[in-house]
């Protein structure tokens, strides 16, 4: 009988513990994403840049490039302007290369939005500028 008594003392505790950690998690915020706070301080070399794809043909296919200007802690500035262009401008010029803004403009992730298109075949180095900082961080695209 004794040994009875422990296992349902053992096992209310047991169902005691999980209603508590059911019910803290329940109650609580949970953050699985850091949105933009809008007051954030931009950090350049915490940001990044990344494009899709790397390599196209030219004449009008286009690869997207997508910029995340986030904060010291990883999060999302929002509002902020962000311009793309090409480490030689130069280059890019006389060669035929188009960037397209789709969002300049920070949203509420950090997160700003180009298209880069050539007519001309060519390797090309981007650069990103948020509010006049540049990103260390470059991308290379490629058209055939």
């Amino acid at each position: 009988m004794r040994k009875n008594t422990i296992i349902y003392v053992l096992l209310v505790l047991f169902l005691l513990g999980v209603a508590f950690v059911v019910l803290s998690l329940s109650t609580g915020r949970t953050t699985f994403f850091g949105k933009a706070s809008g007051a954030g301080v931009f950090n350049a070399t915490n940001s990044y840049v990344f494009a899709s794809p790397l390599e196209v043909r030219t004449g009008g296919d286009k690869i997207r490039v997508t910029v995340f200007a986030l904060d010291d802690q990883g999060r999302g500035v929002s509002k902020k302007n962000v311009m793309v262009s090409c480490k030689e401008p130069a280059n890019c010029q006389s060669l035929g290369v188009s960037i397209t803004e789709v969002q300049s403009q920070t949203d509420t992730l950090g997160r700003a939005l180009y298209d880069i298109s050539s007519s001309v075949a060519g390797k090309f180095e981007l650069q990103v500028v948020v509010e006049g900082s540049v990103i260390p961080q470059t991308v290379t695209v490629s058209f055939q």
